[in-house]
């Protein structure tokens, strides 16, 4: 069974080769009869066509054959995406609270003890119904990943909901599709679709707390976190960091990007994001934190040790 997105890209071609049919076929009828009737060759008016009831008929049933296989295509496309996707009755087997920002996302798994919170990286288990509880912390966003779900708005003030399934494992991207700043382009999802047995370890990792500092470089990099401003907008599980003004870095280093999307997760990428942010994200509510090299360097080496 193909995901939706690809049943409905395979139709959009289908249809798009039929458009393209039809619009050279008007055309080249278009220029034959401006060569064929062009001044030069013909003496005096052109006979007008009047009462030509083949004619007539032709151009009215053409239309409706082409828009009648059309409309079977697009059924069987409908049928196809429908039978592909889980009933949207009935619990689902897992539901997780996705909140969006300017510009990141924030997700939230309640288990036993407590929410497992992580940002812009949703981890599910593959062939599950999945329900995600859409809200917005600040303007309208909209989720969409195109491969596994439809699109649906995040309202301030107002919960939406959303069912997700993804019929294999494996990675899909996803974008806010509503206008709702000047970083809108940049705020990507992941969603990453596991085998169960996957998902729950992946789970139990991210509820746990953050990765005690081993080492001088590591311990440097920790105090360099708690000492300034970072603790006022992030949390770290297992330190005195509580903030909420951005995403949770518990686990910072297990994602594959930074800020939603706009960098790779890697040491480079690291240093340049904490160096300058707004170069890389105007208009972010990530701050410059002025840091000299050593303390960069460390905090650097810290946050890529939060697996």
């Amino acid at each position: 069974m193909r995901p939706p997105a690809e049943a409905i890209g395979a139709l959009a071609l289908i249809v798009g080769g039929i458009a393209f049919l039809i619009f050279v076929g008007v055309e080249a009828a278009l220029v034959y009869a401006a060569w064929r009737y062009r001044a030069s060759r013909v003496a005096g008016p052109v006979p007008q066509i009047h009462g030509n009831t083949r004619l007539e008929i032709a151009w009215t049933v053409i239309p409706i054959l082409i828009l009648a296989a059309v409309l079977v295509l697009m059924l069987g496309t409908m049928r196809e995406i429908s039978a592909s996707a889980p009933p949207s009755n009935g619990a689902a087997a897992l539901r997780v609270l996705a909140r969006g920002y300017q510009w990141w996302w924030e997700f939230r798994y309640p288990t036993a003890n407590g929410d497992v919170v992580t940002a812009n990286e949703l981890h599910i288990p593959a062939n599950t119904a999945i329900d995600l509880d859409l809200e917005s912390g600040d303007v309208i966003h909209s989720f969409w990943v195109p491969e596994i779900a439809g699109k649906t708005d995040l309202v301030p003030g107002h919960s939406n909901r959303l069912r997700l399934y993804a019929s294999h494992a494996g990675t899909y991207t996803g974008q806010c599709a509503e206008f709702c700043g000047v970083e809108h382009a940049w705020m990507r999802i992941t969603v990453v679709a596991e085998s169960p047995a996957d998902f729950q370890r992946w789970l139990d990792g991210q509820g746990a707390a953050r990765t005690a500092p081993s080492g001088a470089a590591t311990e440097a990099g920790e105090r360099v976190f708690l000492e300034n401003v970072c603790v006022s907008c992030h949390t770290l599980r297992g330190t005195t960091a509580g903030g909420t003004a951005g995403p949770d870095l518990t686990h910072l280093a297990s994602r594959a990007t930074l800020g939603a999307g706009v960098l790779r997760n890697d040491a480079a990428s690291l240093r340049a994001w904490l160096d300058d942010p707004q170069r890389y994200k105007p208009g972010s509510l990530m701050p410059h934190v002025p840091l000299s090299a050593a303390d960069l360097d460390a905090l650097v080496t810290y946050l890529g040790s939060l697996q």
